[in-house]
């Protein structure tokens, strides 16, 4: 078998194909699934202090012409809370210890609280963070998801007080809403992003 080993962010994956935060890992036996079946590694559904709850029904048909031809999707970040997902991290570390397992996590402009996912999940024995800045629907009331990806200062921050904290990768995801991504970028960048995702 040909070697798909690639190395990304400091960490050997065992092939390009990794899973993105996405219902399909919205939990660690979705995830341990996806590894039986080849994926080299995954990012976690997003994980937050206090676990989101969906509105229902979360997809809607999209039609043209009284035709089904999609679906949209309002989930929001993981409904599971942060002691079943220290749990999850623990048993996929056991068991596919080779695999590469990010951690996405999303929480207010304070540091404390950065700190405190970041030091849980850490334990538990993830290889890498996702901060996710990302997510249009991530919490915007509370300040949290693309609304901290739309300012430079606050993604920057946010970025420096985890690199403060982390000794694994620290991965920034970006939110495409927003005229200079670029400069959103280089401000994670300048405060010790180890990678960015869009």
């Amino acid at each position: 078998m040909a070697d798909l080993s690639v190395e990304f962010a400091g960490l050997t994956c065992m092939s390009p194909f990794m899973l993105a935060s996405a219902p399909p890992t919205a939990k660690g036996e979705m995830i341990q699934r996806a590894f039986e079946a080849g994926w080299s590694g995954a990012v976690t559904k997003t994980i937050a202090l206090e676990p989101a709850i969906d509105v229902r029904p979360r997809l809607a048909r999209l039609a043209l012409a009284n035709r089904t031809i999609g679906l949209e999707n309002i989930e929001l970040i993981s409904q599971r809370n942060l002691d079943s997902w220290v749990k999850d991290i623990e048993e996929i570390k056991r068991h596919y210890p080779d695999h590469i397992l990010f951690a996405s996590l999303m929480a207010g402009v304070v540091r404390d609280e950065w700190h405190s996912l970041i030091k849980q999940v850490e334990e538990a024995g993830v290889d890498g963070l996702e901060l996710n800045f990302g997510c249009p629907h991530g919490m915007p009331e509370k300040g949290m998801g693309s609304v901290q990806g739309q300012d430079p200062n606050i993604a920057g921050d946010i970025t420096r007080w985890a690199k403060e904290i982390a000794s694994v990768p620290v991965m920034v995801k970006l939110t495409p809403n927003v005229t200079d991504i670029v400069q959103i970028g280089q401000a994670c960048e300048e405060a010790g992003a180890d990678a960015i995702s869009a």
